[in-house]
């Protein structure tokens, strides 16, 4: 005799009985998993937190779990999302991404913060690096930190329909079982409260609490962050240890000054006809939304900073024009101090219908040796040009983050010692497609230089997200 308020053995032995517990298990299933994604790998020396301010929003919620592993101090790089002591509240962490990496200690910042953190962190205060992010898992602990018994009591009663759910179906000899002895009636409460009390108890327990006093966006938008992703166009440069980086946010005092390893020595300068205009690529970050406008007849932006024989580079940039008549980008050349280069090569112009054309000259050959977009891109729009060069890559011109054109067959480039410029130089009649001006006409942002070393398709894929 089934004991009163217990389902009829007709339901319990159906068939939608029997699919309204396996979805429940599944997702009990998928609950104790969860959990023991966060549990287990404290054995390898992992730590999980849950994040309780926004902001690293909106990559990272209120209520997230995040995993992070242990790093040593060498390889702290910025860009990383790290978990450390937090040096403005004795006893607390802080979830914040590493964006620069100096003597005094290390500079964080939260994602959806206007500026960096005015604390600097010592090596020797990080946990590790967030590396799996599970969203909303900590809800529970929150909601029991803040006293907030509404959400956390329809949490409880959520999961006991669960475990209860879970054990509805049974089979007729089951039932029959159960019938017979009394005391197996009482087996699905019992199992709906132990089951309730250990997931929760897991829940509970799971990790310690972490602000994240955060700001912008990590560039993978679901489960895990990626330690080289960048939300400003100022720490894609940073991020991926830039030998210069012009902002163009400003024409103040005619400087354009260098925030990339090089340091100061690098600084630029701007001459003839540029000036600081506000519509920028809109989505750059707190680094800076606007840009500087070449009058595409006087404007250029150089430097005095000398660069011996780059053999392995990348330039990168964002542009935005209309002009019919081309001009060049960005350039290698022996011309100081805005005169005209002689010797110039390792330079990427616009043709008169708008293609970009990325070339060195082979002085084994006594030929140049260029790669030109397929696709015009003087359209108004900002677009980001990348290029590289390496003995053993060729060249390589991206565009909008995405390969465009490359040369794996050119190996090598003229051996001279030059400066970079910008806006304009020397294109010399023997370059295909050269333009009717070798001045620029319109926008340019964010420049970055590159004395050593190849960009990755990946990197360029995440800087043009950081700025689109």
């Amino acid at each position: 005799m089934a004991a009163p308020g217990s389902p009829p053995a007709g339901l319990r032995g159906s068939a939608a009985a029997s699919v309204v517990s396996a979805l429940a298990r599944t997702v009990l299933g998928a609950l104790v998993l969860l959990v023991g994604v966060c549990v287990v790998p404290g054995v390898a020396g992992w730590q999980a937190t849950v994040v309780t301010s926004g902001s690293m929003a909106p990559g990272v919620q209120p209520g997230d779990v995040t995993l992070v592993r242990p790093v040593e101090a060498a390889g702290l790089q910025p860009g990383q999302v790290l978990l450390v002591d937090d040096p403005d509240s004795p006893g607390g962490l802080l979830l914040h991404r590493l964006v620069a990496v100096t003597d005094a200690g290390l500079q964080l910042k939260g994602d959806a913060n206007p500026a960096a953190d005015g604390s600097l962190v010592a090596p020797s205060a990080v946990h590790g690096v967030g590396t799996v992010r599970l969203p909303g898992l900590g809800l529970p602990v929150l909601w029991a930190s803040g006293q907030r018994r509404l959400p956390l009591t329809a949490a409880v009663l959520a999961l006991a329909a669960l475990v209860g759910s879970a054990v509805l179906h049974r089979a007729p000899d089951d039932e029959a079982r159960l019938a017979c002895r009394a005391r197996r009636r009482r087996a699905p409460v019992r199992t709906t409260l132990r089951g309730t009390t250990a997931v929760l108890g897991i829940a509970v327990l799971l990790p310690a609490t972490a602000a994240a006093a955060f700001t912008t966006t990590t560039a993978d938008g679901a489960n895990r962050f990626q330690s080289a992703r960048y939300y400003s166009c100022a720490l894609a440069a940073s991020g991926s240890s830039a030998s210069a980086y012009y902002a163009f946010q400003d024409v103040a005092g005619r400087t354009a000054t260098n925030t990339g390893t090089a340091g100061s020595a690098a600084n630029g300068t701007f001459a003839g006809g540029v000036s600081a205009v506000a519509a920028g690529p809109a989505k750059c970050g707190s680094t800076g939304t606007g840009a500087v406008s070449f009058d595409g007849s006087t404007g250029v932006m150089t430097t005095t900073y000398a660069v011996p024989d780059p053999r392995t580079f990348s330039l990168q940039l964002w542009f935005a024009t209309t002009t019919s008549t081309g001009g060049k980008l960005i350039g290698f050349g022996d011309g100081a101090n805005g005169a005209a280069s002689a010797e110039h090569d390792r330079h990427v112009y616009l043709t008169n219908s708008g293609k970009l054309t990325f070339g060195i000259y082979d002085a084994a050959a006594d030929s140049v040796q260029t790669t030109t977009t397929p696709g015009s891109y003087n359209d108004g729009a900002w677009h980001l040009m990348t290029a590289t060069f390496s003995a053993g890559t060729g060249l390589r011109l991206y565009i909008d983050g995405a390969l465009q054109a490359s040369r794996t067959s050119v190996t090598a480039a003229e051996a001279i010692t030059g400066y970079w410029r910008v806006g304009y130089d020397t294109i010399h009649v023997s370059w295909p497609g050269k333009p009717t001006s070798e001045h620029f006409q319109g926008s340019i942002a964010h420049v970055s230089i590159y004395n050593t070393r190849v960009l990755t398709a990946a990197e360029v894929a995440d800087q043009y997200r950081a700025g689109n």
